[in-house]
């Protein structure tokens, strides 16, 4: 008999012991496996989807809110600012490229992104130009002249199954105003893939706020400054404006980065935590099988476990049942903080 059949026998005397150690182990080690994966994930995905440019403008607020909603579109959109905040910031001397933003609606969950060809300007400090993988970009139309042309991000091309020459609008209000397929970026692993770049013209025409404002509205202006000292200037310049902020993306990214420090030092605990406690089950196993402990059965329920696991579910229901009659008689409305 060799010794890997003694190891078997062993096993199969011991089968509900073995398997729940066995289990036990595997979800220990997938558990701190998957913890340590995703926080890094997380991580990588900001530092992969940070912008090249090192401020952005747009309305006063949480700075945060501003770079998650222009840069990974993943916040609530942010109030408008008016147009001539670009056009001010592009005769600005100490201003290399200024890049407008306006923020729209959405076609089946991706975002629509209005901005002009130097979004997709291939300078050479940038990291990584978006570059096609068919068709073109859309054209420079004049706001009187919007050709409703289309650039779609990878993943928005893959899922929604949209071609070039393909023709898309959402919902019955925006029938009148079909986009046009032109191009689709390659995948960038950026927030760029999610996302349907349009003309400034387009958006404008298609929003009926702003086809009827004499100010033409746009979300943020991403900035990048002729020399790394001139930084500092039009941050502090643009954050006296009572109406407009200036946001370092890097310091949001820092906050970020800090916030899951402490996640990832709560869930050490955690998975600390769950290592002791898989280690005393797998000592507390070995322990009787060298004693020769009771025989574990798996399926060795009397009638005690029944009426606990019913009585768990009447004591849970009853406990929600005050929250819950009290929740459908507030009135909503009345208890929202003003805005």
């Amino acid at each position: 008999m060799t010794l890997f059949t003694v190891a078997w026998r062993y096993l199969q005397g011991r089968f509900v012991t073995s398997v729940l150690t066995i289990v036990g182990v595997g979800l220990g080690v997938s558990l701190i496996i998957a913890t340590f994966l995703l926080t890094r994930g997380i991580r990588e995905g900001f530092i992969e989807g940070a912008t090249d440019y090192g401020l952005i403008v747009g309305a006063k607020g949480s700075p945060t809110q501003l770079v998650l909603n222009v840069i990974f579109r993943t916040d609530a959109p942010t109030p408008n600012i008016p147009f001539r905040a670009y056009e001010d910031l592009q005769h600005d001397p100490r201003v290399e490229v200024a890049v407008p933003v306006a923020m729209g609606d959405a076609y089946q969950g991706f975002r629509y992104v209005a901005t002009t060809d130097a979004y997709f300007a291939p300078f050479s400090w940038r990291r990584r130009a978006p570059a096609l993988s068919a068709g073109r970009f859309f054209r420079s139309d004049v706001p009187e002249q919007p050709t409703y042309e289309a650039v779609l991000g990878a993943d928005v091309a893959r899922r929604t199954g949209l071609k070039l020459e393909d023709r898309f609008f959402e919902g019955e209000e925006m029938a009148a105003y079909p986009l046009t397929v032109v191009g689709v970026l390659r995948a960038t692993g950026t927030a760029d893939d999610r996302a349907i770049f349009i003309s400034l013209a387009s958006y404008w025409e298609m929003n009926e706020l702003s086809r009827r404002a004499m100010v033409k509205p746009l979300t943020a202006v991403l900035i990048r400054p002729k020399r790394l000292s001139d930084l500092a200037a039009l941050h502090r310049g643009w954050n006296v404006a009572p109406d407009i902020q200036a946001a370092f993306p890097t310091a949001v990214l820092l906050n970020i980065f800090n916030l899951l420090s402490l996640v990832e030092d709560v869930l050490l605990v955690v998975l600390g935590a769950v290592v002791i406690v898989v280690g005393l089950y797998l000592f507390v196993t070995a322990l009787l099988a060298a004693r020769g402990g009771p025989p574990t059965h798996a399926l060795a329920v009397n009638a005690l476990q029944p009426v606990t696991f019913g009585a768990v579910i009447v004591l849970g229901a009853l406990a929600g049942l005050l929250p819950a009659v009290l929740a459908y008689r507030t009135e909503v409305a009345e208890n929202l903080a003003p805005l």
